[in-house]
């Protein structure tokens, strides 16, 4: 195994703090200043465009990103005038008009789901790349017609899967690449809770767990999914098995029975005598030994200067896509990452209805 890798853990480095004085970490970077200056526009200015999204711009500009927010778009005229004004930017109550006079170089999609993709097609077909919060669509069907039309037009298309820029699962993806598990990964499990009534089980939490599934074990060959149901027929909790195209198996325990601010989601990956925990997304830990201890990564709290759009993953994954823009990087998530989510989503949904195993492979052999 090579020797184990670094993923910043929501420190500044300590030659940042202390060879340059620069604790915030904010000072003038000449690589960051010589990049392109791009124009991002705001589709759905509610609540993860007002929590999540402007604070990772406005952490990006900070630090010196040549990024402009040039508009913001919503149908309710208080939530658009509220975003307007906390991003100085002109607020839209029509899409095509917001494009049209402010010309962005990349659309973020933060509407509610089912305008995901009518939305994104609409910038799409006018040549403007976007980034879409999870879900990509509204359907697996949508999601991959949404994926098609920005192939065929050239235009990029980029997933919210944001958890893969947080440090415990960037981390967690850098020790198994570099042979930390001792072989590649055979075995995966995860569990997600959530207790808002209001939000989607699958599709409003547990894409984040599918997503990352797909990122440390491949394509999914084979879903078989059992769950229970309120009596509004909601589902409930699902227990989701997986096989996998390279061969190895996994599980997803999934609940709307649990608590959202309590313990909420842990993943689990084995290779051959050496595992990794991940815990609530905030610290990773490596058994490797036998006998010798484990070796763990989490934020050192008060001596860290933790960022929730840092931590969250927000800015790490909206800065690759505007590298991506600029063609200077490629794109770390694709739309076609999102539809694959979406499609163990519709798996799941099929599974629990019909009472069987769903054959991933024999539905598409080429994917």
């Amino acid at each position: 195994m090579s020797p184990l890798p670094s993923i910043d853990f929501g420190h500044t480095p300590y030659e940042t703090a202390f060879g340059r004085g620069d604790v915030y970490d904010v000072g003038i970077k000449a690589e960051r200043t010589a990049k392109k200056p791009l124009k991002l526009a705001i589709a759905g200015c509610g609540g993860v465009a007002q929590a999540k999204w402007i604070p990772a711009i406005r952490r990006l500009q900070t630090i010196g990103e040549p990024v402009e927010i040039a508009g913001v778009a919503d149908p309710d005229a208080a939530t658009r005038a509220k975003a307007g004004a906390i991003c100085g930017a002109p607020a839209f109550d029509n899409l095509g008009e917001m494009i049209a006079e402010t010309k962005p170089d990349l659309l973020l999609v933060l509407a509610s789901d089912a305008f995901h993709a009518p939305i994104a097609s609409q910038a799409i077909d006018a040549g403007i790349p976007c980034l879409v919060e999870k879900p990509l669509a509204a359907t697996q069907a949508e999601a991959e017609a949404l994926v098609r039309l920005a192939s065929d037009k050239g235009v990029l298309l980029s997933a919210v899967a944001n958890k893969r820029f947080s440090p415990p699962y960037a981390q967690a993806k850098a020790l198994i690449e570099a042979g930390a598990l001792k072989s590649s990964p055979t075995v995966f499990t995860g569990k997600f809770t959530l207790g808002y009534p209001y939000v989607d089980l699958l599709s409003g939490g547990t894409v984040h767990l599918f997503d990352l599934m797909l990122w440390f074990m491949g394509p999914v060959a084979k879903l078989n999914a059992r769950g229970t149901f309120f009596d509004d027929g909601r589902l409930q909790s699902a227990v989701i098995s997986c096989a996998f195209r390279s061969g190895a198996v996994g599980t997803v325990m999934t609940s709307a029975s649990g608590l959202s601010f309590g313990p909420w989601e842990r993943v689990e990956i084995f290779g051959c005598n050496a595992f990794l925990v991940v815990d609530n997304q905030f610290e990773l830990t490596l058994h490797d030994d036998e006998t010798g201890p484990a070796k763990t990564w989490r934020p050192s709290i008060p001596n860290t200067l933790m960022f929730d759009e840092s931590f969250g993953g927000y800015s790490g994954l909206l800065e690759n896509i505007l590298d991506a823009v600029r063609g200077v990087t490629p794109l770390a998530v694709t739309g076609r990452d999102g539809a694959a989510a979406m499609a163990l989503i519709d798996a799941t949904r099929r599974s629990l209805a019909q009472g069987c195993e769903i054959d991933l492979i024999a539905e598409r052999p080429l994917s």
